[in-house]
């Protein structure tokens, strides 16, 4: 078999949608997975959630419909004592073309990833193990073994592990992935449930744990709770005893039926001291692992894909220099950190150490209702619409979104379901250069917009902002202001640089600066 440009190790939901994102660039790529066959991957999948940001980006690959169709939107996530509601984070006033979370197993996800996969001209080999990796050289050489004990060599330009948390490629690269101990267990289980669902995603804080609920389609919903250091293991309990733990900690009249599965599993977080060593890169899990609450490690392992895919296709091309790719491990390693720290503070608020500590909890969460926090602060955050990758100042929940755009912050408005059909769309792979007019269009506009198509011809196509209706104005004004600017916008919809809007020139030097002088031999 001739040697692939790009070789991805790891068919799940991150390494087929990376495969995906390549294949519509035009970008060949070979997609291998250690398990006999995809049947064998596990339809009872910790994740459950797809959160406002990941289903935008997902657009461009053809899968927001159909997931939203299988779908329970969650409209909001809400925090319980008691059965009393402390405080509820909406989602319904996002900037987004999906203002809520979508209630789905990982497997339907995985099971629209293999077919769109399929539709593009790609497959999963199975039964292919990555069994050993020589990345002493200018090309990374793998050593494959295939299920009948045949082995192969072969030299990709790159090389993805999407292999998960075990990852083989991160083992055989030597990276470390240090991480806090979790001593704990999390036992899951996916209930038929009847009674008052009072809201899309909720936290139920008992005074003996957490019980987080999710509501899934056709009356399912995903309970969890924590298993401590010698206590019975909650998967081996049976029916009786979960509804006593709803009982218990909910307040409100939950009926369990038998449950379609549980499961115990010991989580170890970890993040890879590096997530690219030269031309082989680390995706998802065999990047990061986190505390699974709200399906937010699934979503950071998409986003690893979809930051990742039209860098590498740029790379190929050409049109991007190799060291653009050193950005895939800043930017999300920051977008970790961002996800540990909401984690790291849900975890905070479920176990207080004292009655007292629980009453000042709740009167926390109901302050950070009553001030708008949890609307204007914790709903992008927990969407994942608020991730930047520009840098922080400051603790992450003290840094609200900034009123104006930097490089590096999410744009809305520009993705296919988008409210203002006069704005443009996001390029597959290329930047897209939007020219703002502020609050009141210049007399000379039209000339800046010339100005600025001829500066960016054959670099990025330009579009005139000055056609939006009042909603999309009304989007952007809190992000761009009241002056006229020209914005570069990359293909996954975060913001690349600001100029003046008579100053194009600056733009296109920000380009420049992201091609390759020359391009490398393998690269040609």
């Amino acid at each position: 078999m001739n040697d692939p440009r790009i070789l991805i190790v790891g068919g799940g939901a991150v390494g087929s949608l990376l495969a995906c994102d390549l294949l519509q660039q035009g970008v060949p790529v070979r997609l291998v997975d250690s398990k006999p066959s995809l049947a064998e991957s596990d339809p009872h999948s910790r994740a459950v959630m797809i959160w406002p940001r990941l289903l935008e980006l997902l657009e461009k690959t053809g899968l927001t419909k159909a997931l939203t169709a299988r779908g329970r939107p969650a409209h909001d996530v809400s925090f319980f004592a008691g059965g009393e509601r402390l405080g509820t984070v909406p989602l319904g006033g996002l900037d987004s073309p999906h203002p809520f979370g979508l209630g789905l197993v990982q497997r339907e996800l995985e099971d629209l990833l293999w077919a769109r996969l399929a539709e593009l001209g790609g497959t999963v080999e199975c039964g292919v193990t990555l069994e050993a990796l020589d990345n002493s050289g200018p090309l990374p050489r793998a050593t494959l073994r295939h299920a009948d004990g045949r082995t192969e060599e072969t030299s990709p330009e790159w090389l993805i592990g999407a292999d998960g948390a075990g990852s083989a490629t991160r083992r055989l690269l030597g990276i470390d992935y240090p991480g806090l101990p979790f001593p704990l267990g999390i036992a899951l289980g996916d209930f038929p449930l009847t009674g008052p669902a009072v809201s899309g995603v909720e936290y139920h804080y008992g005074s003996t744990g957490l019980l987080p609920l999710v509501h899934l389609p056709d009356g399912i919903c995903r309970l969890a709770t924590i298993v401590m250091p010698g206590e019975d293991d909650w998967s081996e309990k049976p029916l009786a005893d979960w509804q006593a733990m709803v009982d218990a900690r909910t307040s409100i009249p939950y009926r369990l039926g038998e449950p379609l599965w549980k499961r115990t599993y010991y989580p170890r977080p970890g993040v890879a001291e590096s997530f690219r060593a030269g031309r082989v890169l680390l995706a998802g899990d065999a990047a990061h692992s986190v505390v699974p609450l709200g399906g937010q490690g699934l979503n950071l392992g998409l986003g690893d894909a979809l930051n990742l895919g039209w860098k590498l296709a740029g790379v190929l091309r050409g049109d991007f220099g190799a060291d653009l790719l050193d950005s895939y491990d800043s930017e999300r390693r920051q977008a970790v950190e961002h996800i540990r720290a909401l984690i790291r503070t849900e975890m905070e608020l479920s176990a207080p150490p004292t009655p007292e500590d629980a009453a000042g909890r709740d009167a926390g969460i109901r302050a950070a209702e009553a001030s708008g926090f949890l609307a204007r602060v914790a709903a992008p955050l927990m969407s994942q619409t608020g991730l930047s990758y520009a840098p922080l100042n400051g603790p992450l929940w003290r840094s609200p979104l900034r009123r104006r755009a930097v490089p590096g912050d999410r744009l809305p408005l520009f993705h296919a379901s988008r409210p203002d059909p006069a704005a443009p769309l996001l390029e597959q792979g290329a930047h897209l250069a939007v020219v703002w007019p502020g609050d009141s269009r210049p007399p000379q506009w039209d000339a800046l917009v010339a100005r600025a198509r001829t500066a960016l011809a054959g670099r990025a196509g330009v579009h005139d902002l000055a056609a939006l209706g009042a909603a999309g104005h009304r989007l952007l004004r809190g992000r761009f202001g009241p002056r006229p600017l020209l914005a570069l916008v990359r293909p996954d919809g975060h913001l690349a640089h600001l100029a003046p809007a008579d100053r194009p020139e600056e733009s296109l030097a920000h380009l420049d600066r992201l091609t390759p002088r020359s391009p490398a031999p393998s690269e040609k």
